[in-house]
């Protein structure tokens, strides 16, 4: 693997020159500082995991030097692509930094997303944006897997004159990664050559079948960034009917074994409803 770059290559200081961002980059522009400015860096469990790649492949050589510059602002204009995280780092002058990791290709995509759409669960965890913990049983399982596994699965470049491997640089951009991954573990299959929405849109054809499952990904999305934002509280006009399908089986598909939930949805829905009502009514009692 090698920078994106022109015929120049390099020029006479040992810069790379004519790099061009790829057209499937996530472009966090401008400095990126580590949320996280004491003790370890990652909070989740696969930011902690990328982490721990690190250091169980002996890649740990500038591991110190290089949280500081995540958490003291070097790191600049921060770029995540398929097979690669680059960015210019500021040292004794500015460098630019790249970690390559390799891609999975098609016929491991379509093993790891057969794999992870034979199990419900998984399937019900990423449509929500959660990453499942044991996951990359999954993957390993499938034959492949998600994490680096070996320095065949990654390596590192910079342009500076430190051939530490990684040098302190591509440590900084590492951990900056580590949290991005906190952030959003789906950033991690974008590393290894797919984006969220071909991941979620395989598992639905995986779970259902092509043109049997409804695309239901744009509403729940918009649902999903509403969340934490609040509802404006309004008066109740009436009272809501139980729906005769649950939105969340219709999101998965068919389940496995012939599993049917729809009585246990059904049972919780005619639960809620009977004490939505009994509130219902015990507000307007109140009221009155």
């Amino acid at each position: 693997m090698g920078w994106w770059y022109d015929d120049e290559g390099y020029d006479d200081n040992h810069t790379l020159v004519d790099y061009r961002t790829p057209p499937d980059a996530l472009v966090i522009n401008g400095r990126v500082i580590a949320i996280s400015q004491r003790g370890a860096i990652g909070t989740e469990w696969w930011g902690k995991q990328w982490v721990t790649t690190m250091e169980r492949l002996g890649l740990g050589g500038r591991i110190e030097r290089g949280r500081r510059y995540a958490r003291n602002g070097s790191v600049r204009d921060l770029e995540i692509s398929y097979g690669m995280a680059y960015a210019q780092v500021s040292g004794s002058r500015l460098y630019r930094t790249a970690i390559h990791l390799r891609t999975l290709d098609d016929a491991e995509w379509e093993r790891a997303l057969a794999a992870l759409s034979q199990q419900a669960i998984y399937s019900a965890k990423l449509l929500a944006g959660e990453m499942p913990g044991d996951i990359e049983t999954i993957f390993q399982e499938a034959g492949v897997s998600l994490f680096p596994q070996s320095t065949k699965d990654i390596t590192f470049e910079c342009s500076c004159p430190d051939y530490g491997d990684p040098c302190k640089h591509a440590a900084a951009v590492y951990y900056l990664v580590a949290e991005q991954l906190d952030a959003d573990p789906f950033i991690l299959f974008h590393l290894r050559g797919r984006k969220r929405e071909q991941v979620l849109a395989a598992l639905r054809q995986h779970r259902g079948g092509e043109g049997h499952m409804p695309d239901h990904s744009t509403s729940l999305a918009h649902e999903i960034d509403r969340f934490w934002q609040g509802f404006e509280h309004r008066p109740m006009t009436a009272l809501p009917s139980i729906p005769s399908e649950a939105v969340a089986l219709r999101e998965l598909g068919p389940l496995p074994n012939g599993l049917d939930l729809k009585p246990l949805y059904q049972s919780i829905a005619a639960t809620a409803y009977q004490q939505l009502i009994g509130d219902n009514f015990a507000q307007n009692g109140e009221s009155e």
